[in-house]
């Protein structure tokens, strides 16, 4: 029997953190989903639109969050419920649990095996550092009232209990997945487990097939959310300390006061913002850019920088986080690091930067080792190997 034949032999319930937006978990849970033909999806609540759009034809049971008013508006501050969501689910003739979370999904429970993967451990209780967290005063109404509620829990003798439940929801997994090395530190450091890494899928097959031309343009590239943890305020910078001109595409919570950044430094002749971009101007700037700007502390994986290299494009990244494990300088080279975190080491390297001695093919060798049919093989056995084992 193939390991295709076998994934279908299988009833898999996978679970995710609600579905309402589209990101690089969503692109990971599709992908799961590919792995076992035979599951089912469950998550506490979910946007049925958006489910049908990005989920086709993809059986989806929900908790009772999905019956309450206001849900999206208001799911930051119904993340209390949202364990007693996960922990209602009754996994009857099921062969195993597959649970994809940077939330609550782990804490689902079944007497089968139930296997997590981790994006990283629950970050507003462990991972608070340079997060763009709200703030009341960006709140109006109700919400900055639930606000205020919702802050008493935190930095507490209550957040400490929460804690003590989100360790004790990772160690009743059977076992724990890491999307990368840095993210399998924090799993031992917060949880004191053990975990493998099994690296995330990227869709590197279908980005080489078309960017295989690269006219490369003398100019580089911000690619992502423009958040304040993202570092997007360090590549405007420098790319204004370089006087080298810098795309940025991409939206976010920090986009206006970027804009009035780039206004302060009289910098529009070197910074265009180009907001949000569909799939294939995604791929055409990758494939064009001189260079991909990463300027992100502690990125749990990384995807958009395999992507550019998947593209035939270089990256010039913060040495920090997952993309120190997918971003190669030394042969085949596929991109470069500064390492200290400040515009001008990164103005630095603008300055100075030789897209020539990069080859499109050693980035796109360098890609091909997060290729999603890598992903699909190993998850397949890994989950394979939970249930016979078990």
């Amino acid at each position: 029997m193939t390991q295709k034949e076998k994934s279908k032999r299988y009833r898999i319930a996978i679970v995710s953190d609600p579905l309402y937006k589209y990101g690089g978990a969503e692109k990971h849970l599709g992908d799961m989903l590919k792995a076992f033909p035979n599951s089912t999806l469950y998550s506490a609540f979910c946007d049925r639109d958006f489910v049908s759009k990005y989920f086709p034809n993809v059986e989806v049971k929900t908790s009772f969050m999905q019956y309450i008013p206001g849900k999206f508006k208001f799911r930051y501050f119904l993340q209390l419920l949202q364990p007693l969501a996960y922990r209602s689910f009754k996994f009857k003739e099921y062969d195993a649990i597959l649970s994809l979370s940077i939330g609550f999904a782990k804490y689902s429970r079944g007497h089968i095996p139930h296997i997590n993967i981790c994006m990283s451990p629950t970050k507003f209780f462990w991972d608070k550092q340079g997060r763009s967290l709200k703030k009341s005063n960006q709140l109006n109404g109700v919400n900055r009232g639930l606000f205020k509620f919702y802050s008493l829990f935190m930095n507490s003798f209550l957040e400490d209990i929460w804690k003590r439940w989100d360790r004790g929801a990772a160690r009743r997994v059977d076992k724990m997945v890491a999307i990368s090395k840095v993210v399998q530190k924090r799993i031992k450091r917060y949880y004191q487990i053990e975990s493998d890494v099994i690296y995330p899928p990227v869709e590197v097959k279908a980005i080489q097939a078309v960017t295989k031309v690269n006219r490369k343009e003398n100019w580089f590239l911000y690619l992502g959310r423009v958040e304040t943890y993202k570092g997007v305020e360090l590549a405007i910078r420098a790319a204004y300390e370089a006087k080298v001109p810098l795309k940025i595409a991409g939206v976010g919570d920090d986009l206006e006061r970027m804009e009035n950044l780039v206004k302060e430094l009289n910098a529009k002749g070197f910074v265009k913002f180009l907001g949000f971009v569909s799939e294939e101007e995604k791929l055409e700037l990758l494939s064009k850019a001189k260079a991909l700007i990463f300027p992100v502390k502690g990125e749990d994986f990384g995807i958009v920088p395999v992507e550019a290299n998947a593209a035939g494009t270089p990256v010039i990244a913060y040495r920090d986080g997952g993309v120190v494990e997918t971003i190669s300088n030394i042969n085949p080279k596929s991109g470069e690091f500064f390492t200290k975190y400040d515009y001008r080491s990164l103005a630095k390297i603008l300055k100075g930067f030789d897209g020539r001695q990069y080859k499109s093919d050693n980035c796109r060798k360098q890609s091909s080792n997060f290729a999603v049919e890598i992903f699909i093989y190993k998850i397949q056995r890994y989950v394979e190997d939970a249930i016979q084992n078990r």
